[in-house]
């Protein structure tokens, strides 16, 4: 990146879909957000499709992060169907004729099959196609039969455990410890430089004018699409009750949807609404196994958006794509007064408990490096040290931890200095379990699983010593193990699958949809 000379201009003539409910991706050059072999998925349908997901998962009023999880969640499953299906694509061919046949029968209304618009159509017919293919290896796999046999009650037994920490005597040194320990462990320094990118960008990149420079240039791309606020409600059946009615039955779906972008709404539902006037009510819509009622509320055709309204939004656009295409060079200037610099010392015994939680993202194996993350760029170095090279304070630090957990090996601990640090829980089906970032070994996890209701199990990790207690035990449901019998040969199918095809997830332009 060169000072002053933005790289949004560069692409901004080529520019053709407005940013507004795209996402940044688009500003690349890509037309899609993902690609699963020869497949590419638009933002407009990975958006309905989602919403789709949500509705049919009753996922509503979500905060930022549930949207976020719940966005992920989604993404891993369609990826995953669209591995499956472009698969088996490759090995059965099934013709829009035969998936017409099957429209057609699950419609069982004539005059609406020949009704379907060509995009209805489509969407109705990649659906089947994708149903043929989930039943076709269900069937293959017949998983009734994998899952038959019963599980003995006495082994669906799931304990909650208590974790605790031994509290730390900072007053213990043991200097007898002391060749050990740095005999048996590295030392080192390590520097992180946090450079907060887009403070950088836009005191020192982004204008006025090359704001309104972009705003011209893309001037028919802001224009906001026409919205609707309607309530909706989902059943299972059919009914013939007013809306109200419906929506206060106890069996109902109801979510308010205020100004939605007429692109984000499912197809069946878009055409309803264009037929309704303000405060009426559609007949029932059938998608898939489940019938949808709306009321339209409002409206709002599109209409142009001037500078001053689309002026954030540039703005946010052109930071972010300077960010993500953010370089170091010679030529970058003032970059320190946007830097803060930190030194930390560490040990191979404890390395982590020595680096604030916030840098937990950071990939430390590596000597150096850089990651951009939350609008900032990290650049840190991992350097070997003496124990020489150790400031006095830090050197104390390092072996008080290091006599604490040598002593705790060999000492039984009353409550009184336990502290209860969080909790975990285990089955007769655990085959591996982690516990503070501890892969837990066999013999120990034998112990684990088996542990007794009046008992305080000691369980000795490489770098602390923990206690763990029974702190409440439920049941697992058997149709949850089988179930994950299933999954699991589901997932290595997945898994080898995935091998073989070229996927591409545009997650920047995920998070922004």
């Amino acid at each position: 990146m060169k000072t002053k000379k933005l790289i949004v201009i560069i692409f901004s003539a080529a520019l053709g879909i407005s940013f507004l409910f795209i996402g940044f991706g688009s500003y690349v050059g890509k037309t899609y957000v993902l690609k699963v072999g020869n497949q590419k998925i638009s933002s407009i349908e990975f958006s309905r499709a989602y919403e789709n997901y949500k509705s049919e998962n009753s996922l509503s009023n979500l905060s930022e992060q549930e949207e976020l999880f719940s966005k992920v969640q989604f993404t891993n499953q369609y990826v995953n169907e669209l591995v499956f299906i472009n698969y088996l694509d490759e090995k059965i061919s099934i013709s829009d004729n035969s998936k017409k046949v099957v429209l057609k029968k699950s419609l069982n209304n004539d005059e609406m099959f020949r009704n379907l618009d060509e995009a209805s159509l489509q969407n109705y017919l990649k659906e089947i196609e994708g149903n043929i293919y989930i039943d076709l290896f269900n069937n293959s796999l017949d998983a009734q039969s994998l899952v038959s046999n019963e599980i003995n009650p006495e082994l669906l037994i799931e304990k909650e455990l208590n974790i605790y920490e031994i509290k730390k005597d900072n007053s213990l040194i043991n200097y007898q410890l002391e060749e050990e320990f740095y005999n048996d462990n590295e030392l080192y320094e390590i520097t992180i430089n946090e450079i907060s990118l887009r403070n950088y960008i836009l005191e020192e990149i982004i204008t006025d004018a090359i704001i309104e420079n972009y705003y011209n240039e893309n001037i028919t791309t802001f224009i906001e699409p026409k919205n609707y606020t309607y309530e909706q409600i989902i059943l299972e059946n059919d009914r013939n009750e007013s809306f109200v009615e419906l929506k206060n039955s106890n069996n109902s779906q109801f979510k308010l949807f205020e100004e939605v972008n007429e692109k984000l709404i499912l197809p069946q539902v878009l055409d309803n609404l264009k037929k309704l006037n303000v405060g009426d009510e559609s007949e029932s819509i059938k998608i898939g196994e489940k019938f949808f009622y709306v009321k339209l509320l409002s409206f709002k055709d599109e209409y142009q958006l001037n500078l001053k309204d689309a002026y954030e939004d540039i703005m946010n656009t052109l930071t972010q794509l300077e960010i993500e295409n953010f370089e170091m060079t010679d030529e970058i200037k003032n970059i320190d007064s946007y830097s803060t610099n930190q030194i930390f010392f560490s040990n191979s015994f404890n390395f982590l408990e020595n680096i604030p939680d916030q840098y937990n993202f950071i990939n430390f194996n590596q000597s150096s490096g850089e990651i951009k993350k939350d609008n900032f760029l990290f650049q840190f170095n991992v350097k070997k040290l003496f124990k020489e090279d150790l400031p006095i304070d830090i050197k104390e630090k390092f072996l008080i931890s290091f006599s604490n957990y040598k002593k705790n090996i060999d000492t039984s601990h009353g409550d009184e200095l336990l502290n209860k640090t969080g909790t975990v829980k285990v089955n007769y089906f655990t085959d591996s379990l982690t516990i503070k970032n501890n892969f837990i070994e066999a013999e120990d996890l034998e112990r684990i699983v088996i542990i007794k209701n009046d008992e305080k199990l000691k369980v000795v990790l490489p770098n602390e010593v923990i206690y763990l207690d029974i702190n409440s035990i439920g049941s697992i449901d058997s149709l949850n193990i089988k179930q994950n019998i299933v999954n699991l040969i589901y997932s290595n199918i997945i898994k080898q699958i995935k091998n073989n095809i070229d996927i591409e997830v545009d997650n920047e332009q995920l998070i922004q949809l």
